[in-house]
């Protein structure tokens, strides 16, 4: 595919882009889409990570700033509320009038997603600040992977203290931009445990032991307040 060559062009295309995941992919996936977006700009979690020995030179992008954390409420279809980053996948990563290959990915090529059953605040916290280290570190996620955190996961009183990246298998794993291809990642927050024991047996096998047999849904659910599972 053609990126668009003239500055005018490229920028409404730039702009369609997020349109098209924000307005069209994101209410299709999670049901409707509250409006409010908790911006990057303003918080310091790029700042603090610019700012850090894994920075390494790195330079603050104006691209980054406008991006932020979708929240959807509960829907009949999805009872638990969905938290979304939005702007990974945009494509500040290409220039005017570059040729991207069909299987291109848009942007860092994935958004992340949290789902809780309750309201929180924490989730677009821990969003924001993951983002901010894709964008400064250049240390991409990817399905499969761990990523254990300081202290706790919601800074409270919980025994999780990390997330594992899965395939929600409620939802598909992919959509497709003008930019190119977008994977949604979504985290489950686990113990220490929990992480070693999918680093030694696989994160299939550690779904299942978080999932509820009656609702295998809810293995794809962060529930701060639950004990370890039995491993």
């Amino acid at each position: 595919m053609k990126v668009p060559e003239t500055e005018e062009d490229f920028i409404q295309w730039y702009e369609d882009c997020w349109a098209d995941r924000d307005e069209v992919e994101y209410p299709k996936l999670f049901g409707a889409i509250r409006e409010e977006v908790d911006l990057l700009e303003g918080t310091g979690v790029l700042e603090g990570w610019l700012e850090s020995e894994l920075a390494q030179g790195t330079e603050m992008d104006p691209n980054w700033l406008p991006m932020g954390v979708r929240v959807a409420p509960p829907s009949p279809e999805h009872p638990y509320w969905t938290y979304v980053t939005s702007g990974l996948s945009n494509p500040f990563t290409v220039a005017p009038g570059e040729d991207l290959p069909d299987d291109a990915r848009s942007g860092l090529g994935y958004e992340m997603v949290i789902h809780t059953p309750e309201e929180e605040r924490w989730p677009i916290l821990r969003l924001l600040d993951m983002m901010a280290y894709n964008l400064v570190c250049a240390r991409l996620f990817a399905m499969g992977h761990r990523y254990p955190v300081d202290g706790t996961l919601t800074g409270g009183e919980t025994k999780l203290a990390g997330f594992v990246f899965v395939k929600d298998a409620n939802r598909p794993s992919h959509f497709t931009l003008p930019s190119g291809q977008v994977e949604l990642l979504t985290l489950v927050g686990v113990t220490k445990n929990e992480m070693a024991f999918a680093r030694s047996n696989g994160m299939d096998s550690l779904l299942k032991k978080l999932a509820d047999p009656a609702n295998p849904t809810t293995a794809y659910i962060t529930r701060p307040e639950r004990d370890e599972v039995k491993l």
